[in-house]
């Protein structure tokens, strides 16, 4: 018989200073019981992406700040598979790279499938799919979370408190700003002759709807694309939005650690999948299902 899969995502760990939401509260010490739990059930740990937070903070600084090795250590004991996410997007060249220390990451992966009791599910960050931050380039999504993070810095903590990225409510006044600028880019360069469709196509507007519908979307053409081809996805696993949840048998979210509870998925051998608030050192079940656009 096989082991329980467990599932986080989107802890955002970063160095400790202003910029750092994950420092704020518990959440380490929570994450540290919780990868115990892990443990004791003889659990296979998956982290979802956006682990760290390289967007905002140097990857160094990061990665030797003391109080983040414990728990850097303690992944690569349990040897969680680690699927690169948008926000830590600078370790994707490690990828098949093998590196001696930390042993976390020799565990680095791109999305993966698992055929679980038949089932075939599929794991991703889910910024794959996502017009505003998908790529391995700084994009629109990148740019507008270092401008949050420049406030972070003058006020010297996380402005919106607990593991709550300023950054989200720039993004729909930012999406248009960025849309308003590289329309007008369009038009210098047009003016002075370069008619690249290519580029036209680079500078094309955001698109203006509200971020977690809009994914949701994104998710739903993926895995009805997926029935029409060798993959066929039965489940897709993500993160990425910080939005827990599910929707029919077919999409399950991990939400995040820290951004409204520390949260997480459970899969059994049985393909059974129920997503969890780890809530005050025990599983809680949520049953939020969560509404298409």
């Amino acid at each position: 018989m096989g082991k329980d899969i467990f599932v986080i995502s989107d802890l955002h760990m970063g160095d400790g200073g202003p910029r750092d939401n994950f420092a704020c509260g518990d959440h380490r010490q929570q994450l540290m019981g919780f990868l115990d739990y892990v443990e004791k059930e003889g659990g296979e740990l998956i982290i979802l992406g956006d682990l760290f937070e390289f967007w905002q903070m140097n990857l160094a600084r990061i990665l030797i700040y003391e109080k983040n090795r414990p728990v850097i250590e303690r992944l690569g004991e349990l040897q969680a598979s680690y699927v690169i996410g948008n926000h830590d997007i600078d370790l994707v060249g490690f990828v098949d790279e093998p590196l001696l220390s930390p042993a976390l990451f020799n565990h680095l992966s791109r999305p993966f499938t698992l055929t679980i009791n038949g089932k075939t599910f599929h794991f991703m960050h889910g910024h794959e799919v996502d017009p505003y931050n998908k790529g391995e380039n700084p994009g629109k999504g990148r740019i507008l979370t270092i401008v949050a993070a420049m406030g972070e810095d003058l006020a010297a903590s996380p402005m919106l408190g607990d593991q709550y990225a300023v950054e989200v409510i720039l993004e729909k006044a930012g999406s248009w700003m960025l849309g308003w600028l590289k329309r007008r880019l369009w038009g210098l360069l047009y003016l002075f002759g370069v008619r690249s469709t290519a580029i036209k196509n680079k500078l094309s507007p955001a698109k203006d709807l509200t971020r977690a519908r809009e994914m949701l979307g994104h998710y739903k053409r993926l895995w009805e694309e997926s029935q029409t081809d060798d993959r066929k996805y039965d489940k897709l696993i993500v993160g990425h939005t910080h939005e827990r949840g599910y929707i029919g048998d077919w999409y399950y979210n991990t939400g995040s650690w820290g951004d409204n509870g520390e949260t997480y998925i459970r899969i059994s051998p049985s393909g059974d999948v129920q997503v969890f608030d780890w809530n005050k050192g025990a599983p809680k079940p949520i049953n939020t299902e969560l509404a298409l656009p």
